[in-house]
């Protein structure tokens, strides 16, 4: 099974955590799309781009994650990985998509986004 090169919207509202995963994702073989500080800019940076795949904090400013991704899902059924060091604010809803969510608890380690962005690109359609 092929990897594919993922279109990649990140949101987080915190620098360090953007910038990380700015640095990261490239080195994997992806492409970083857009970026987002908050929800309402992960909206719209998603319906600019079409990308392949989210990666989202969920408590930010603005309109968080899970606003965001239930906008999202609306236009477009895109794999989504949270990030989130509240875990227990995750709503039944996004937890029953198994196929199109995973949660990641922060902090996050290479060794635990890799094998998920891996995942989704092994099993992404090409467009």
């Amino acid at each position: 099974m092929s990897k594919k090169s993922l279109r990649i919207v990140i949101a987080d509202d915190e620098v360090d955590m953007r910038d990380y995963l700015k640095k990261v994702l490239p080195r994997w073989g992806h492409l970083v799309v857009g970026v987002a500080e908050n929800g309402t800019q992960l909206a719209s940076e998603c319906r600019n781009t079409r990308p392949d795949l989210v990666i989202t904090d969920l408590k930010m400013p603005n309109g968080d994650g899970v606003t965001a991704i239930n906008e999202i899902w609306q236009e477009q059924l895109i794999p989504v990985i949270v990030i989130s060091a509240y875990p227990q604010d995750i709503p039944d809803w996004l937890r029953g998509h198994p196929l199109l969510a995973s949660v990641l608890i922060k902090p996050i380690k290479t060794a635990d986004l890799e094998p998920v962005v891996s995942l989704i690109a092994t099993s992404t359609v090409s467009h």
